[in-house]
């Protein structure tokens, strides 16, 4: 107890923390819907199609602000987007109790969707900002733990609470109130930059930037893209042009493989409660706890990439993605397989496995560590805002995609051609990351390997500042 709590008593940790806060209760509010999509269908009596459509603009509003998102993070800072979209989507899910049919629904999910998008590129910045590179994956890995805890518990939270009341209604009442104490959080513990807060001290501003950067770099011109010289930025940035991030090689491919990963992660993790009750027959909890199952997984997933990319890799991120690809992608065809009367037991081993492969993906785990050493951290909102806007528009396709794929059988909704459609985005994410760079080889990490490995040629535009 007495380590953990030295280890808050570092600023870096305090702001890490609070943002793995705010990401746990943007999911805990994000997931909900789907742990209780059975109950909304027969309360609005919503046909499979509808549904479809109602998940589909949530994911489309959250789209479609990504750009925005990224560009606003690093405009005005971190700390007052994650207040500003932790407010707005706490409204709105109050609001979204009040529906009466799946029309208001579809429309409420829009909003909510568009106000829960800045939050990614937010806590992301922070991170990046605020750790160096030999830790940065490790403390993105823990920050990432949110977004695997939180749906692992949301159906024994949401669940019971409708339960009790007799209405999924109040469970999205009571969610809305979560929000509040994080807001507290924010203004309490959170500054953009390390070097700005008054609270840091020398000895940790050493350890994040390192003596001989500190000592070179005291400008004020905090967009890596508009300064001239290294002097001119604050410390742990190098001058990054626009055409280095957005006719970026590698941010392009992020966005590809983003785009298939969760097409076939998050049309998964959606469609799972509901698969469980109408294909495999299972009682609402028990096929709630499908989708828990399966971010079980995805925790063990980003806890063991930290360390593994950090430590054993010696903070290559690349080759984590590459595996994670073809582990999904296997065990969802495997999965395919499944009818009413499997082992409960086999089901849930599948959906672990699937889901610990899909978090060692571009859009699982880090994305930041990465793209702040592909490019700089005061550009990761922007450039992440694009890798994200991949993966949200794939996740706002796999809903009607998921919805038509569903074959009406005279026992029930049978899921199979879904479930291939997974596996094979699973193996078209492989290979958009095997296309990437991986800057500490200076080459695509398979190349490096085929070459015996030898390191590349590859260089940003700028120099990197030591680490």
């Amino acid at each position: 107890m007495e380590a953990v709590l030295h280890l808050f008593s570092h600023r870096r940790y305090q702001v890490l923390g609070t943002a793995w806060l705010a990401w746990f209760v943007n999911y805990i509010d994000r997931t909900k819907t789907a742990a209780l999509l059975p109950l909304i269908i027969a309360s609005l009596g919503m046909t499979t199609r509808e549904t479809g459509q109602v998940l589909f603009w949530f994911f489309l509003g959250y789209a479609c602000v990504q750009p925005f998102a990224g560009f606003f993070t690093d405009l005005i800072g971190p700390k007052k987007m994650l207040a500003v979209t932790i407010g707005a989507f706490s409204v709105f899910t109050w609001t979204m109790a009040f529906v009466s049919n799946w029309h208001e629904l579809a429309l409420r999910n829009l909003l909510f969707g568009i106000a829960q998008g800045f939050e990614v590129t937010a806590g992301s910045r922070l991170t990046a900002t605020w750790f160096p590179p030999a830790t940065r994956g490790r403390a993105f890995a823990f920050h990432q733990t949110a977004y695997t805890i939180a749906p692992i518990l949301v159906p024994f939270i949401v669940v019971p609470i409708a339960q009790i009341t007799g209405s999924w209604r109040w469970s999205f009442l009571v969610v809305a109130f979560f929000g509040l104490p994080i807001l507290a959080a924010i203004n309490r513990f959170i500054v953009d930059r390390p070097e700005r807060d008054p609270k840091i001290t020398r000895a940790e501003l050493d350890v994040i930037f390192g003596e001989a950067e500190l000592r070179r770099k005291h400008g004020e011109v905090t967009d890596p893209a508009r300064a001239h010289r290294l002097e001119e930025l604050p410390p742990g940035e190098r001058i990054t042009p626009y055409s280095e991030i957005f006719a970026n090689r590698n941010v392009a491919l992020m966005f590809g493989a983003g785009f298939f990963f969760l097409l076939a992660s998050w049309g998964l993790t959606t469609w799972l409660p509901t698969y469980g009750v109408q294909q495999l027959k299972l009682p609402l909890l028990v096929a709630g706890s499908l989708s828990s199952i399966s971010y079980l997984g995805a925790l063990c997933g980003v806890l063991l990439s930290g360390v593994l990319s950090d430590l054993v890799l010696k903070t290559k991120r690349t080759p984590i993605w590459l595996l994670g690809g073809l582990l999904m992608a296997a065990t969802i065809g495997w999965a395919s397989t499944f009818r009413q009367g499997v082992p409960i037991g086999l089901a849930y081993l599948a959906f672990f496995i699937a889901g610990f492969g899909a978090s060692w993906t571009p859009t699982g785990t880090l994305f930041a560590p990465y793209l702040a050493e592909i490019l700089t951290p005061g550009a990761v909102g922007r450039s992440l805002g694009v890798v994200v806007l991949g993966g949200m528009l794939g996740s706002t396709v796999a809903q009607p995609l998921t919805a038509a794929m569903v074959v009406q059988t005279p026992a029930g909704p049978d899921f199979h051609r879904a479930f291939l459609m997974f596996a094979t985005c699973g193996v078209l994410g492989f290979l958009c990351c095997a296309g990437l760079i991986e800057p500490r080889v200076r080459r695509t990490y398979l190349g490096y390997l085929v070459s015996g490995g030898r390191e590349g040629t590859w260089q940003p535009t700028s120099p990197i500042p030591a680490a």
